[in-house]
């Protein structure tokens, strides 16, 4: 392991940008480390326990290292000269380490992602629920910034969003933006989305759904005629149907289902894969509201959405396998990684 040298944060924000790392890892006397491409790779000096605290609180307000020190965590975000930063902050054995994605200060437009064409078709969308899952790094806060700065520009709209932490900042465009950061505008997902029922949006940005209250609200708000997005982290869009379910004793799941049923729009499940000549490229599964899904999802039998995943290319919809055999005969991602992630899906 390579020695500590004296913490120099400046210029290790600049190598990571100048890298294109999409992560920062700072653990207490070791070796700085750069996710780049999806991969953790060496970045050159790290810090010791003392300058990762001093670093900290700068970054911090009283009440925040209070929370981490109650908490043994604490998520934040702040502004630098080269990036937007979202900082986990967490404590070890050794002491206190940093995990610190590198968010751009400028929104990606949509069709640069390399999104799916179901996103265009829900530009339009006026109430429902969509939503987006995958692992964590699988750019789904990116995707979902990208369709709501889309939104932005092409009609006038109240999009209230409700982060954890506020990741991307919103320029208006032809919308108004009211973003709200979890621990600091609100402290339950829950009570912020029954409150944002009273602040007269169009649309509503839920960062991710972690229980009960939070599904069940977001549910209730696209009931209301809200357009409501959200994200989960599964892996492809049958798990995030399970994954709902799972929130709500079995006394409650038939009620969820139905009314899951009712205001689904859309699920996409993404993740990156490594693209030929680096970089990374992304791949899809699409679940679109077919009069057959939203069958499916009342009566219980969500292990079979993926036939009308199959069988729905005319409404949209695709597997990631089939997403996955399109990049490969477009040379965008190689065999060998659609070999590994197929084999990985199995």
């Amino acid at each position: 392991m390579a020695g500590v040298e004296r913490l120099e944060w400046e210029k290790l924000l600049a190598q990571a940008v100048a890298q294109g790392a999409s992560d920062i890892h700072l653990a207490p006397d070791a070796a700085a480390f750069f996710r780049v491409c999806g991969d953790i790779a060496e970045g050159g000096a790290g810090a010791t326990a003392q300058e990762i605290t001093a670093l900290l609180a700068k970054w911090t307000t009283p009440e925040q290292r209070e929370r981490l020190q109650a908490q043994g965590e604490l998520d934040f975000a702040k502004e630098e000269k080269d990036a937007r930063l979202r900082v986990h902050a967490y404590t070890t054995r050794r002491g206190i380490a940093l995990s610190v994605r590198l968010v751009p200060k400028r929104i990606p437009p949509l069709d640069s992602l390399g999104v799916p064409p179901v996103f265009h078709r829900m530009l339009s969308l006026r109430s429902g629920l969509v939503l987006i899952s995958g692992k964590t790094g699988a750019g789904k806060t990116t995707t979902l910034a990208a369709f709501l700065d889309a939104v932005a520009h092409e009609r006038a709209a109240h999009i209230v969003t409700l982060e954890d932490p506020i990741e991307y900042v919103f320029s208006s465009g032809k919308s108004i933006f009211s973003q709200r950061e979890f621990g600091v505008h609100f402290e339950s997902f829950g009570r912020a989305i029954r409150g944002a029922l009273r602040e007269d949006p169009d649309i509503l940005l839920v960062g991710e759904l972690r229980d009960a209250d939070a599904a069940r609200a977001a549910i209730s708000a696209a009931e209301t005629g809200q357009l409501v997005l959200a994200s989960l982290h599964t892996r492809s869009a049958v798990e995030a149907v399970h994954r709902l379910e799972s929130f709500f004793p079995a006394a409650q799941q038939q009620e969820i289902r139905a009314q899951l049923a009712a205001v689904l729009e859309a699920m996409i499940s993404q993740e990156l894969l490594p693209a030929r000549g680096g970089g990374r490229v992304l791949a899809s599964e699409v679940l679109v509201a077919t009069d057959a899904v939203r069958h499916l999802i009342r009566a219980g039998k969500p292990e079979q959405l993926a036939s009308c995943i199959v069988s729905g290319a005319a409404s949209g919809m695709q597997t990631l396998r089939q997403d996955i055999e399109r990049l490969t005969a477009q040379q965008k991602i190689d065999s060998e990684t659609a070999r590994r992630r197929l084999e990985d899906a199995r």
